[in-house]
């Protein structure tokens, strides 16, 4: 680990604050840690997770068999009106009062291979008449055995059990990549909030060095020492020195509020920051990053899917060409008896077979237009997806490259602050003994709170990038091991 030198005030200002008992010191890692475990986002980033999981795991209880239990009831207690065949062959119009009372209990299975549906049910009917005379009767049916095929040219259920558990893989790795979005984010704002921080100390120092100048040069004016014009340089510089605290003491509230607002914090929660002393030296091999990235990450697994729907459009247009097959067969054995247990006794076969076909004659082409069509938006897709590949790779690059040189710029901001500061204080005691005017001071001054909020943006960088490259890749490359987040399953 680099060690780098911060702002002698803000570090004395972060001690002072600790002190007090109500407020909380906060490093790099504190907010991190909050952010990936109360933040709004991660509340967000766990609701997608566990959305997707239940998704996946419905799509999976729909592949194992189905045991389902029905009952129905129609029941017409006042009397109904209905039409009656008589023995002699007229029909005539009879009131009557009746019940019927039907109780099944199905299991079905979905073959994968074919895309239909098999089934097995036992039934049981209860009729009972109470007027214009009283009697029941029982239909059973033991067991009846059914198979489905509404076609052969398209396979639906194939194409799920190809893309679902794609899918899901997806959503896994998406949810570690929104819980290293949530550490990028937590850093970006964690050093705005430490800027802001920071720029409150150098100009509370500045009002205070500019205040105590002002002092010394009236009481050197009054000897007749320096001119009236440089006293009212100064007067003018301290004027301004406390309007610009005052604007940067509503930006650092600000900061902080959004800040507050992001870990979900409550608004008057007392927090310092506290700037990390060290960032790691490790550098990113680009071929490492490249290989981890394409293993680990969710976008390729997107551009595998996306390839798959693009195929499985092209396969539904084939299937939808107008050509029908459907199939239906159904086995099984009936009876019907006025006592229960005769009813579940002998009976008859019940058998039936169903086939039908639809061959297109004239269609005007549409069938193969829209195949066609299918494979136009499949090439399309297959360009798109290509694009986005080389954006991946790009990407990964890029942030690699940047990453490798930011800690060597923050190590330069460092040292850049560090003679800064040292160079205004010579200037300093330079201008006390009147060597040098207080235009030179001022651009001492200038240059040291300019050198210290370049140190403060080259730790934003630097750990902007350091978060970039774990979620462009979801590998740690500080601990050599991959990233991962376990979601708690509600």
């Amino acid at each position: 680990m680099l060690r780098l030198k911060f702002l002698s005030a803000c570090i004395l200002c972060s001690a002072s604050i600790s002190i007090c008992s109500a407020q909380q010191s906060l490093v790099l890692n504190d907010v991190i840690g909050i952010a990936q475990k109360s933040s709004p986002s991660y509340y967000r980033a766990q609701s997608r997770a566990l959305n997707s999981m239940y998704a996946y795991r419905y799509f999976r209880s729909g592949q194992m068999p189905q045991l389902v239990l029905g009952i129905d009831n129609y029941s017409s207690f006042l009397g109904e009106t209905v039409e009656v065949q008589q023995p002699n062959g007229p029909s005539e119009f009879r009131r009557r009062s009746t019940s019927v009372t039907s109780l099944g209990l199905g299991l079905r299975q979905q073959v994968p291979w074919t895309g239909g549906t098999f089934s097995f049910r036992s039934d049981l009917t209860r009729n009972d008449q109470f007027s214009p005379e009283s009697k029941k009767s029982f239909l059973a049916t033991p067991f009846s055995i059914r198979y489905d095929q509404p076609s052969i040219m398209y396979n639906a259920y194939r194409w799920a059990q190809k893309i679902s558990p794609v899918l899901y893989e997806e959503s896994k790795r998406q949810y570690i990549e929104d819980l290293e979005r949530v550490a990028l984010d937590a850093s970006d704002y964690f050093f705005r909030a430490l800027g802001a921080q920071v720029q409150v100390k150098i100009l509370q120092l500045n009002v205070e060095n500019t205040d105590t100048l002002y002092k010394i040069s009236k009481g050197r004016y009054d000897l007749g020492k320096i001119a009236e014009n440089e006293l009212l340089q100064i007067e003018l510089s301290l004027l301004n020195a406390r309007n610009n605290l005052d604007q940067a003491i509503i930006s650092k509230e600000v900061a902080y509020q959004e800040l507050k607002r992001f870990l979900n914090m409550p608004k008057d929660a007392e927090i310092a920051l506290v700037a990390p002393n060290t960032i790691p030296l490790f550098d990113v091999p680009l071929d490492k990053a490249s290989a981890e990235a394409s293993t680990n990450r969710q976008a390729v697994l997107s551009f595998r899917r996306r390839r798959l729907e693009a195929e499985q459009s092209v396969a539904q247009a084939r299937g939808s060409n107008g050509y029908e097959f459907n199939l239906g067969a159904t086995l099984g054995r009936s009876n019907n008896d006025i006592l229960l247990k005769n009813a579940y006794s002998g009976g008859d076969v019940q058998q039936n077979l169903s086939v039908g076909v639809s061959i297109p004659i004239m269609d005007w082409g549409r069938a193969r237009n829209r195949v066609r069509q299918a494979k136009a938006n499949r090439d399309l897709a297959e360009i798109d997806i290509q694009q986005d590949e080389r954006i991946f790779e790009q990407e990964i690059y890029l942030q690699t490259q940047q990453f490798n040189i930011q800690k060597r710029l923050v190590a330069s901001a460092a040292k850049a602050d560090t003679i800064a500061q040292l160079r205004y204080e010579i200037t300093k005691q330079r201008y006390l003994i009147g060597k040098i005017s207080i235009t030179d001071l001022n651009l001492a001054q200038q240059e040291k709170d300019q050198n210290s909020r370049g140190y403060i943006s080259a730790l934003l960088s630097f750990w902007n990038a350091y978060y970039t490259v774990r979620r462009l890749t979801l590998y740690d490359f500080e601990k050599n091991e991959k990233i991962k987040y376990e979601y708690n399953e509600k």
